[in-house]
């Protein structure tokens, strides 16, 4: 929640552009260092940094707003939210125990 609400802050300064890259290139960051796990802390500490990650939903709906007209915005917003939870459904029924 922190993250998404500095996120709206960064988003209104630099644009969703250069937002959502900076993201993508802090999650790839921690993703790469997710090598190197060796101990509990540090397993807790590089699965929340790519957590942060998560907030990019923020950043697409910003985006989607600027994009389309006012006139079927709601629409697009709602589309783009709507796939992405469906995406997470289906990993959630696919997933192996």
């Amino acid at each position: 929640i922190f993250v998404r609400v500095a996120l709206g802050t960064l988003l209104e300064r630099y644009g969703p552009v250069n937002v959502q890259c900076g993201l993508m290139l802090f999650g790839a960051y921690w993703v790469a260092l997710s090598s190197i796990i060796f101990s509990d802390w540090s397993f807790i500490l590089i699965r929340t940094m790519i957590g942060c990650v998560g907030a990019s939903f923020v950043t697409n709906q910003f985006w989607c707003s600027l994009m389309f007209a006012p006139t079927i915005v709601g629409t697009a917003n709602a589309t783009a939210a709507g796939w992405g939870n469906l995406g997470g459904g289906v990993t959630q029924i696919f997933i192996v125990w």
